[in-house]
């Protein structure tokens, strides 16, 4: 493990190229032994308002004792990171004239009021100036823009000429200021997540002027990709021969060229993925790869037919990304659905990406007109992104073959997505998607014999009640003492579920039925491909499978009355399209039973 000066450096680094997720876990392994700790601690709760997790935040800056800190350059951060932290929940607050609004505006001012008053630095007297603004007072605005102005050298550094800009456009000199932040973006150069902090305070201020600036620090281009794969040997009607790789090359490379700065999203098959993977990355562009399964029988089934050339080229594309994610730890098994699973969850990490970097994705496909739309295909994934909502370009392969459109195809946009047979022959027992819930009751086993009937005509008797009460019920539904497990066809309905639960189990006299004050229930969810069978034994549906086991393991981590919920649901649930939920990044954590690693979420209702 690195020493903590050199852990906080490779944490910064990280938080300087919008590698929001990566700067938390660092954070996170860092910190149990780190010397410099109330440095990590911040830093990790820097990257988690980044990403809208302000509770995390909070729970990061609550570790450090701020009067050790005294006048410190690390004090400062500290204090002006709290200022942010209220500002973001100001700006959420909808009616900023209400008291709570106000009281949101007061505290981030004093909190900015502080970092200035220790460094009478720029930054922290801007910020005050925008709550100042937003808050109503006007005149302390224009005063304390001043003061920033006043505090401020000659600007060299990308944050200098952003806090002169913003002071300045707070004093309505909206020109200089506009030729400040065109400073600022352009020596800020990949540090995406500055801009993006540039561009949310412009958003936040929210003037014709500010907006006008804003459209001047174009974030990168948050690209998910889906392109067809080189035709197999016996392909009857040619769609992507390998003769017209130097062309797909060239389009994907011009289109690339004309997106400027980039951060791209794929799976890693032969042809149209590898081809885009290979344009980014010859940009020293950012890249995530999705694999559906483990890397050997990825390369079997998309890559090796091809040629040996593209398996190596594979390995040089998987070596020289970003991250690599694999969806599944188990075998293809010949089943599609985990093609769909891994598209899915490249959608929705796209969605999470953008999110973070305040701009919107897009989809860039190379594709064949009127493809099928097929579970886990090309045509499919445009499908689901348009769906979505989703910005989607096409580089059309029948333009690039010379061929005119067939007039027999079928439409390119299909009304829905149909399975596939997997390669071989369908599998005699195939996977779905599923998002699976298990719950219990934290003290649980502690609790005397004499009030069990009354917990189970309670807790049982809430989830009857509420499952009644949910538009889409579960596929399947058991429970064993204190446990409850629960699968669903969609992401959403598992969040409808459980934060109306927790919602509910907040208001329990807990004390009537022999069990603490603080007692809740723990929640963990996960999406992922299972087997959908009849339980021999019950007569009812169940699910078997890895995926099952990862959320089982996954529910004994969680902390009374909360939600957690991993990468894969949470990019699932993004993918969908629903808004009523939020998915707030906490960082790699061990499972339970030593079952792995996996990335976390907190789950929470929006509305």
């Amino acid at each position: 493990m690195a020493d903590a000066p050199s852990a906080a450096a490779d944490i910064r680094a990280a938080l300087d190229a919008g590698l929001n997720l990566q700067a938390v876990d660092m954070a996170r392994a860092a910190a149990p032994d780190a010397s410099h700790a109330a440095e990590i601690h911040y830093l990790a709760a820097l990257a988690s308002a980044r990403m809208g997790a302000l509770a995390a935040a909070e729970a990061w800056l609550a570790r450090i004792d701020r009067d050790a800190l005294a006048d410190s350059a690390l004090a400062v951060e500290v204090w002006s990171l709290a200022g942010r932290i209220a500002k973001d929940r100001f700006a959420a607050a909808g009616d900023r004239t209400s008291a709570r609004a106000q009281a949101l505006a007061r505290a981030a001012i004093g909190a900015y009021g502080r970092a200035f008053a220790l460094s009478a630095a720029p930054y922290p007297a801007v910020n005050a100036a925008t709550l100042a603004l937003l808050s109503g007072d006007a005149p302390a605005a224009a005063s304390l823009a001043r003061a920033a102005l006043a505090a401020l050298p000659s600007p060299v550094h990308h944050w200098e000429h952003a806090t002169a800009g913003e002071a300045l456009l707070l004093l309505g000199r909206a020109d200089e200021a506009r030729a400040h932040y065109a400073a600022a973006y352009r020596l800020a150069g990949a540090r995406y997540g500055d801009v993006a902090t540039m561009r949310r305070q412009l958003m936040l201020i929210g003037t014709p002027a500010a907006i006008d600036v804003a459209a001047a620090l174009p974030p990168p281009q948050v690209v998910a990709f889906s392109g067809h794969m080189i035709d197999r040997a016996d392909r009857a009607t040619p769609r992507f021969p390998a003769a017209l790789e130097s062309r797909v090359a060239a389009a994907l490379q011009d289109r690339i060229a004309q997106l400027g700065p980039a951060i791209g999203y794929s799976q890693a098959a032969c042809g149209g993925d590898l081809l885009f993977l290979e344009a980014l990355q010859a940009a020293g562009a950012q890249t995530t790869i999705v694999l559906p399964f483990g890397a050997a029988d990825y390369v079997e089934t998309s890559v090796r037919f091809a040629g040996e050339s593209w398996v190596r080229r594979f390995d040089q594309a998987l070596a020289r990304a970003t991250r690599v994610i694999v969806a599944t730890d188990e075998a293809f098994l010949g089943d599609d659905v985990l093609f769909e699973h891994a598209s899915i969850m490249m959608q929705g990490l796209a969605f999470l990406r953008a999110r973070e970097l305040a701009t919107a994705p897009r989809m860039l496909t190379v594709r064949e007109p009127g493809s099928a739309a097929l579970a886990g295909g090309t045509a499919a994934t445009a499908l689901r992104w348009t769906q979505r909502g989703g910005r989607i370009d096409h580089i059309d392969l029948a333009a690039l073959r010379g061929d005119r459109a067939n007039p027999s195809a079928p439409p390119a946009v299909a009304d829905a997505i149909a399975p596939v047979a997997g390669a071989g022959g369908a599998p005699a027992r195939s996977r779905s998607l599923k998002t699976m819930l298990f719950a219990d009751i934290s003290g649980f086993s502690r609790m005397a014999e004499r009030y069990a009937p009354d917990f189970a005509e309670m807790f049982l008797g809430t989830c009857r009640r509420l499952l009644d009460a949910l538009p889409d019920a579960p596929r399947v539904a058991t429970t064993q003492g204190d446990g409850l497990f629960l699968a669903f066809d969609q992401p959403s309905h598992a969040a409808e579920f459980a934060v109306r639960l927790q919602a509910t189990l907040a208001d329990v006299d807990w004390r009537s039925l022999g069990l603490a004050p603080d007692t809740g229930a723990r929640i963990g969810l996960h999406t992922g491909p299972v087997f959908s069978l009849v339980d021999p034994v019950t007569e009812r549906p169940t699910c078997y499978g890895t995926h099952v086991n990862r959320t089982a393991r996954l529910e004994p981590i969680v902390e009374p009355g909360d939600i957690l919920v991993t990468e894969a649901f949470a990019a699932s649930l993004v993918a969908e399209g629903r808004n009523r939920f939020e998915c707030d990044y906490i960082g790699l954590m061990p499972l339970a039973k030593k079952f792995g690693d996996a990335r976390l979420y907190r789950l929470r209702a929006t509305a």
